[in-house]
């Protein structure tokens, strides 16, 4: 199992309205879950503080790392890909 450590994102902003307090800290809570997911790290809770001149999330139990993992790329054909001479073409 990775090692896992707590995460808090905290920004100081200008005076924010208060009515809009709630809406912008769950936007900046959802983007911020959205980042991690899509790069395949994994956490445990989630809270949200927001005040009107700092917003922040605390992230429990963060992945230090990304679990490895195989990709396969495609290129051009070999031919495509090199001169007669072996060095890159524009197409590589």
């Amino acid at each position: 199992m990775p090692e896992q450590q707590d995460l808090l994102i905290e920004i100081g902003t200008e005076e924010l309205p208060p009515k809009a307090l709630a809406t912008l800290s769950d936007s900046f809570t959802q983007g911020i879950i959205k980042g991690l997911s899509g790069h395949s790290l994994s956490f445990g809770d989630v809270a949200s503080f927001a005040t009107p001149r700092r917003l922040a999330v605390l992230i429990r139990d963060l992945d230090m790392q990304q679990a490895d993992r195989q990709v396969e790329r495609r290129g051009p054909a070999l031919k495509a890909a090199f001169q007669d001479d072996g060095t890159p073409s524009k197409a590589a």
